[in-house]
């Protein structure tokens, strides 16, 4: 299950059906085996508990914002090396302006009448996009989430902030392989630093692409591995051995490349297929957190935390390492769904190497 996608043929099938039995995308990958039934339930076991543990430590630190900050190229990374906490509220407000850049890169209209209504966070963590988003658009948002201590925190929060009952933001337990909403409710899908964790990349999209309202925009911001070039059927064998260690810390499985998510939404004939790099835009991320990490809070945040939490601290340096050898990408990518989606009857979903 952890063994890394090293490149993904994916077949053209008809366009998606409004019945999720019917929604189906064929896709094959030269070097990764099926995750089994058991294996999934394993590794979503892990991300439960992963985040279960770590989530209080992270607000208690960070805030409700469990995503990357965008920044300015140029941004000087040395200026708060000396005091890792006394520019934290910078920090704080890259992570507002990655929900922002991220709105704009996807066109979210911003005129009133046609601002998004409707919204589903896909991983929502303790609620900040939606939360965030709720207010930006006075829109109903509802989030999911592996985790039951971020569904009960995301959910308090709402209420705390007077959002549960005003716009109706809601949270709760569920699975983004099989999500609990009809077809074509959301005129806006979010997924913010979630795919990485899915087993299986095009069951993720095509369950997005499902519940996405005709028109509607999905975003998709992750974590990828390198396109990999025309010569190559596989990433280098150091790189796979890195990325390894970064799947064992943080529960990730088979990680793809933006080209990736890409043949598998045009697939599904989904347009306005979008994707940028934003790499050089998070790489003071990952420094910011390190050294967060290092106060005298951060420390003995860790240590009431628990393993999970502490073993994914110590792979942090990692990050940074992937990100600077080019082998990590910050991506991000947007498209929109047919305002005419045609019915067809297909087969069962036979994406099971992505």
């Amino acid at each position: 299950m952890n063994a890394l996608c090293s490149t993904c043929g994916v077949a053209r099938p008809p366009p998606p059906s409004v019945a999720r039995s019917k929604t189906s995308v064929t896709a094959t990958t030269t070097t990764t085996a099926a995750a089994t039934t058991e294996e999934v339930e394993k590794l979503q076991k892990g991300i439960a508990e992963l985040y279960d543990e770590s989530s209080g430590v992270w607000e208690e630190i960070w805030g409700d914002h469990m995503h990357h900050g965008f920044y300015d190229p140029n941004y000087n990374n040395k200026k708060d090396k000396d005091d890792a906490l006394s520019l934290l509220s910078d920090h704080r407000s890259a992570q507002i302006r990655m929900i922002e850049e991220t709105l704009r890169f996807a066109a979210v209209p911003e005129d009133p009448m046609k601002t998004p209504k409707n919204v589903v966070d896909v991983g929502c963590g303790i609620g900040g996009s939606s939360r965030y988003i709720a207010r930006k658009y006075e829109a109903q948002c509802q989030g999911i989430t592996l985790s039951p201590v971020q569904a009960q925190r995301a959910n308090a929060l709402a209420a705390a902030q007077g959002l549960a009952d005003k716009v109706c933001v809601s949270f709760q337990v569920a699975d983004a392989l099989n999500q609990p909403f009809p077809d074509a409710q959301f005129d806006l899908v979010w997924s913010m630093e979630s795919g990485e964790h899915m087993p299986h990349k095009a069951k993720f999209v095509n369950e997005l692409a499902r519940v996405a309202a005709p028109g509607g925009t999905i975003i998709i911001v992750t974590w990828c591995h390198r396109d990999l070039s025309p010569s190559e059927e596989s990433l280098r064998p150091e790189e796979k051995a890195l990325l390894q260690k970064i799947c064992d810390a943080y529960y990730l499985p088979a990680w793809c490349s933006a080209a990736d998510y890409v043949k598998i939404l045009e697939s599904l004939s989904l347009q306005d297929i979008k994707t940028a790099d934003w790499s050089k835009n998070v790489a003071p991320f990952w420094p910011a957190v390190i050294r967060s990490a290092l106060t005298w809070k951060g420390i003995t945040s860790l240590l009431r935390s628990g393993w999970k939490t502490i073993r994914g601290a110590l792979v942090m340096p990692l990050m940074i390492r992937g990100y600077k050898m080019g082998l990590i990408k910050f991506a991000i990518i947007t498209c929109r769904k047919p305002e005419h989606v045609v019915t067809t009857t297909t087969s069962e979903c036979a994406a099971e190497n992505i």
